[in-house]
C-alpha cells in the first residue's frame, strides 16, 4: 500500500510539472517578455518544477478527499440493485441528451439565449432524472426485472424447494397434515396414480380392519387436497407391473424426490438403493422425551403387565412405562421413579417403580 501510495504521488506530481510546461508552452511570449534574462530551456525546467513541488505537496488532501467521495458514492451504489444502478445510469444520460437538445435550441436566441439555455437545460435535466427515477418500479417491472424493494439487490437464482413422493402407509398414518402444518415439509407432495389404486384396493379390502384403514387413508387424501392444494400434486404414473414398493423407489430415483413413509422396510430397501427418505415413525421416535435412571414420572396405569403384579402405563408421546405392582393401581396416577430402559426396534420401554409422596419404594409384598 505504501508503495503504491508513493507511486501515485509522484507521478501525480509529474502531471503537474507537465501541466506547468503547457502553461509555459501557451503563454510563452507573456513569460519571456518578462523573464528575458533566462533561457528558453531553464524556463521550461523552473515551470516544470515549480508545477511539480506544487502537485507533490496537495496529493495527500486530494487523495484524502477522493477517497472520502469513493467510499460515500460505493455506499450509495451498494445499497442498489445492478438493475436499479443501470436504470439510473440510463436515467442520467436520456436527461443530458434533452437538457442539450433545449440548449442547442434556445442558445440561438441573441445575447441572452445562452444564458436562458443553460438555466433551461439544467431544470429539464432534473425534471427527466426525478421523473424516471421516480417510475423506475414500473420500468423495472416492464424490463422483467423485479427486485423486492428499492434498495435491495435482486436474488441471483430462486430457492428451489425440495420434491416429495407420499407412500401410501403414510397416507393412512395421518401425521403427514401436523407435519405440512407446522412447517417441517416446505416443498411440494407429489401422489403417483398407482399409490392411489393401492389405497382403494384397502379401502375395499374384505378385511374389516384393513377397509377402515383404507377409508381413513381416502378421508386424510381428501382433506390434504382440500387444505393443500398448491403442494399436493397428483400425477399419472402407472408404469410397468412391479411390486408398489420398487415402483416407488423407481421413481423417487428418476425424479429426485425424498419418499415419506411409516413402512420400516420401505425405508431400509429405499435408502440401500440411493434414495432418501423420510420415515413419519422414525421422526416421532427421535421426538420423544428423553428419560434417565432416577427420573421421576407420573403415569396413569391402564392395565396389567405380562409378569406377576406388573402394571403398564404411557406416556403422551406413546412411550410405554412398565411399573413394578402397577397391577394394584389400575386406573390410578401414580409417582413412577425410572429404574432402567429397554431400548427396542420400535421404541423406548421405561421401567420403574412407585414412590410414594416421601420418595421412598412402595411395593407390596
Amino acid at each position: 500500500m505504501k508503495k503504491l501510495w508513493t507511486f501515485l504521488r509522484y507521478f501525480f506530481s509529474f502531471v503537474g510539472g507537465g501541466i506547468g510546461v503547457l502553461i509555459l508552452y501557451y503563454n510563452y511570449s507573456f513569460f519571456s517578455e518578462k523573464l528575458h534574462h533566462i533561457g528558453p530551456l531553464f524556463l521550461y525546467l523552473i515551470f516544470f518544477l515549480f508545477f511539480f513541488f506544487i502537485f507533490y505537496l496537495v496529493f495527500p488532501p486530494i487523495y484524502k478527499l477522493i477517497n472520502l467521495l469513493v467510499n460515500i458514492i460505493d455506499k450509495f451504489l451498494s445499497s442498489l440493485s445492478l438493475a436499479e444502478l443501470f436504470l439510473g445510469i440510463f436515467s442520467v444520460l436520456i436527461s443530458l441528451l434533452i437538457s442539450y437538445l433545449f440548449y442547442a435550441l434556445i442558445s440561438k436566441i441573441p445575447i441572452v439565449g445562452p444564458y436562458i439555455g443553460i438555466l433551461i437545460a439544467i431544470f429539464v435535466f432534473g425534471v427527466t432524472v426525478g421523473t424516471l427515477i421516480k417510475r423506475r418500479k414500473e420500468i423495472l417491472e416492464a424490463m422483467k426485472i423485479q427486485p423486492k424493494r428499492f434498495g435491495e439487490r435482486t436474488p441471483k437464482e430462486k430457492k428451489l424447494y425440495p420434491k416429495y413422493l407420499l407412500d401410501t402407509s403414510a397416507i393412512i398414518d395421518g401425521r403427514i397434515l401436523e407435519l405440512i402444518d407446522s412447517g417441517f415439509i416446505d416443498g411440494t407432495i407429489f401422489i403417483p396414480t398407482f399409490i392411489l389404486e393401492e389405497l382403494q384396493m384397502v379401502a375395499d379390502s374384505e378385511d374389516s380392519s384393513k377397509r377402515v384403514r383404507g377409508r381413513r387413508g381416502l378421508d386424510i387424501l381428501q382433506r390434504l387436497k382440500e387444505e393443500y392444494p398448491e403442494k399436493i400434486k397428483i400425477f399419472d404414473a402407472k408404469g410397468e407391473r412391479i411390486p408398489i414398493d420398487t415402483k416407488l423407489i423407481n421413481l423417487a430415483k428418476k425424479m429426485k424426490a425424498k419418499v415419506i413413509t411409516t413402512d420400516f422396510n420401505l425405508s431400509q430397501v429405499a435408502r440401500t438403493r440411493g434414495v432418501k427418505v423420510l420415515n413419519i415413525n422414525e421422526l416421532a421416535h427421535a421426538l420423544r422425551k428423553v428419560v434417565l435412571p432416577g427420573e421421576r414420572l407420573q403415569v396413569r396405569i391402564v392395565k396389567e403387565g405380562k409378569e406377576r403384579a406388573q402394571g403398564v402405563g404411557y406416556l403422551d408421546d406413546g412411550t410405554m412405562v412398565v411399573v413394578e405392582d402397577g397391577k394394584y393401581h389400575i386406573g390410578e396416577v401414580v409417582n413412577v421413579e425410572v429404574t432402567s430402559l429397554l431400548q427396542g426396534p420400535t421404541g423406548t420401554m421405561i421401567f420403574g417403580d412407585i414412590v410414594n409422596d416421601r420418595g421412598s419404594s412402595s411395593r407390596r409384598r
